[in-house]
């Protein structure tokens, strides 16, 4: 049986962030608890504006989603569709909710071009494959609804020419997104990280924040190493918030659902053979229930390849197995390529669907990316950061739905593990 490195294919060759050696402070003007995307970027621009910033993250540098996910960027064109969010809040704040994943994107980029991020951004578009005839129609339909938005392309197509945007026969058709593109997300992280440090900020790593208590001068913040006083307090946590947090944070953990996403790393392969799967260098998914995506890796050497992990217990060698299969179904000629690389890490769903950020007890926060957070982090530690400072321009169309949670539910989706075999059981049926 073959054994996996449970080590991300991404923290290869890559060095970690510099970070600087120092005790923790006695005050700061900002701690944010999580040293992710949308911690280290709301650190930047607060930064920026003269603030003091100290971050906690209870792991390493990259050990979160953001350091381990598929690096792939697109509008996020939420899982209830056009139709579900008009049902739920009418057509025009359903189009405002859609047009802020576009909004992400444009952003996205300029972020990365004025700061001068290095993390192999490449806009090459992604490709959606759809495996029958009547889910393709419901998707051409829901993309064509979608043209209202600002930015938004798409193309169809046809079975016929599907070897042109994949060395695969599993699909009936499919659709291009053009405003998508792929990126490798530890370098991302790393860049924000040394930005941070380079500006001033300190990032304290494997530091679990405690109690958080409000004071005269703010908040009093208790942490495994030290104590530290702290004018505001943001909460950037998201899959990870219950797992490392205390019950000063149960009301943003119990609106968040942390589910775990796998990924694979195959061993390298001829250039040939990327070239025949992946003719031009998109990022891919399908219309599978249980998600799926999939790319070469930026040094297109690689297919990497991710889903919902479900085994009970995130072993690697369970989990990528189960992605082999996965994989094997799309590409058969990979059947007996070598996995190098298993890993995985946590997600943070809501109840709704959507991201949140604002105010509680307090607290600020950005979280909640439903497995879609690498330019909305980044948007909206922006959005939020220029609320912080009284800015202009920091609405979304987000602010002002609420936060829902369920009765009862204490921040352990207990019930995930049936989903995903329901889930898994519909996709057979439909042949996926």
């Amino acid at each position: 049986m073959q054994h996996f490195q449970d080590t991300p294919y991404w923290h290869q060759n890559v060095k970690n962030a510099r970070l600087k050696k120092a005790p923790i402070p006695t005050n700061t003007d900002f701690v944010i608890i999580g040293a992710g995307f949308t911690g280290l970027a709301t650190a930047i621009h607060l930064l920026r504006a003269g603030k003091s910033v100290v971050l906690f993250d209870a792991m390493k540098i990259g050990d979160g989603a953001s350091g381990k996910n598929g690096g792939m960027i697109g509008p996020s064109l939420h899982k209830l569709g056009l139709d579900g969010l008009t049902n739920m809040y009418g057509v025009d704040k359903a189009l405002a909710i859609l047009q802020e994943g576009m909004n992400a994107i444009s952003y996205f980029k300029e972020f990365i071009a004025t700061e001068k991020i290095d993390c192999d951004l490449k806009m090459t578009g992604r490709f959606r494959g759809i495996t029958n005839l009547k889910d393709m129609d419901s998707v051409i339909k829901d993309c064509e609804n979608l043209m209202v938005l600002d930015g938004f392309k798409f193309n169809v197509v046809d079975k016929k020419d599907i070897h042109d945007e994949i060395g695969s026969d599993l699909y009936q058709g499919g659709i291009v997104y053009a405003q998508d593109g792929g990126l490798h997300p530890y370098k991302l992280l790393v860049s924000l990280a040394n930005k941070v440090s380079e500006l001033g900020g300190q990032i304290f790593e494997e530091t679990m924040v405690g109690d958080i208590v409000k004071s005269p001068s703010g908040f009093n913040v208790k942490t495994n190493l030290n104590n530290i006083t702290a004018g505001k307090v943001i909460v950037a946590s998201n899959g990870y918030t219950k797992r490392f947090s205390s019950k000063s944070l149960s009301y943003f953990y119990k609106r968040l659902l942390p589910i775990t996403s796998a990924m694979i790393a195959t061993e390298e392969l001829p250039k040939e053979t990327i070239d025949r799967l992946f003719p031009k260098r998109r990022m891919h998914g399908g219309n599978h229930r249980l998600v799926q995506y999939y790319r070469a890796s930026p040094d297109n050497k690689r297919i990497l390849f991710g889903a919902r992990g479900t085994d009970p217990w995130d072993r690697s060698l369970q989990n990528g197995t189960e992605l082999k299969r996965h994989l094997t179904k799309i590409f058969p000629e990979v059947n007996d390529i070598k996995i190098e690389h298993s890993w995985s890490g946590k997600v943070a769903y809501t109840f709704d669907h959507t991201p949140h950020l604002g105010i509680q007890d307090g607290l600020y926060y950005a979280i909640g990316y439903c497995g879609s957070g690498v330019t909305r982090s980044i948007y909206l530690a922006r959005q939020l950061s220029r609320r912080i400072l009284g800015e202009p321009n920091h609405q979304t169309a987000f602010d002002d739905l609420g936060f829902q949670s369920k009765p009862l539910y204490t921040g352990t989706p207990w019930f995930m593990p049936a989903v995903l075999k329901w889930h898994s059981f519909l996709d057979r049926m439909d042949g996926n």
